[in-house]
């Protein structure tokens, strides 16, 4: 599914936990742009009342997830246990972080593992490349799936009519002067995707930035993940592409379902 806001419409009222929400939330409102928060700030970030922040992050702070510094608050450490655990359930991530340690190596450029998150792709596993130094990407970077083409990719295999409806209520946002948000455009594009069985994107993410990327299928042939291998190019080609990065990235992906413990 490329969205899933529809659950909660399913779940009834009195199954969903709004203060489990509200933590999360507050939770997700620290990041590279916010690192440090007060409650007055928490509180504003995540729509709560004074008082309803106040016992959010106070009980974080017990629980270990927040750490404060006079009245500033951010994030532990022990924070990460929540997203190593989705890692630790899935693993083929230490096998294919090997292999896309080679192939960035093999291709000198760089290159990730990805899964689809609704509307974005989440790294699962990254290796930097020489010619990208200032791209700053990591294991657990979110980026917009259509802006990508690990995000292509993943998407070009999901419910054609579901994607275009999604697409359709919630247009991407345009990144460069370059990207595509129109959706009959990126569904044109994603079918293209799908039948050629790899996605290119130039310019729709950073100015410069060249990605291609191709799936990651389970033992079932089903599409696991995808890997791409990213540099930056003046006027990339159709033989630049096939010839230094479509072969070597699928014999990448090919190496990583052969590497499933299932």
């Amino acid at each position: 599914m490329f969205q899933k806001s529809n659950l909660r419409e399913a779940l009834p009222g009195s199954e969903f936990v709004q203060t489990l929400e509200k933590g999360l939330q507050v939770i997700c409102c620290f990041n590279e742009e916010t690192p440090t928060r007060t409650l007055a700030d928490v509180a504003k970030a995540v729509g709560l009342t004074r008082a309803a922040a106040r016992r959010l992050v106070l009980t974080l702070e017990v629980l270990g997830y927040v750490e404060r510094s006079g009245k500033a608050f951010r994030l532990s450490p022990r924070i990460l246990e929540l997203g190593y655990s989705y890692l630790a359930s899935q693993p083929w991530w230490r096998h294919a972080q090997t292999v896309i340690n080679e192939a960035g190596k093999h291709m000198g450029c760089a290159c990730a593992v990805g899964v689809l998150d609704r509307d974005c792709v989440a790294y699962v596993a990254y290796t930097p490349g020489g010619d990208t130094p200032h791209v700053l990407r990591s294991i657990g970077t979110r980026l917009p799936a259509t802006a990508t083409a690990l995000g292509r990719v993943l998407l070009a295999h999901q419910d054609p009519d579901e994607v275009r409806a999604q697409l359709l209520a919630s247009p991407p946002a345009r990144l460069t002067p370059f990207s595509l948000v129109a959706p009959d455009e990126l569904a044109l594009e994603l079918a293209r995707a799908r039948q050629q069985g790899y996605a290119s994107v130039y310019q729709q993410l950073e100015i410069g930035l060249f990605s291609v990327g191709v799936p990651v299928y389970d033992r079932a042939h089903n599409v696991l993940a995808a890997i791409s291998a990213s540099v930056w190019r003046r006027e990339p080609d159709a033989v630049t592409l096939d010839a230094e990065f479509l072969g070597p990235l699928r014999a990448a992906s090919e190496s990583i379902t052969a590497g499933l413990p299932f």
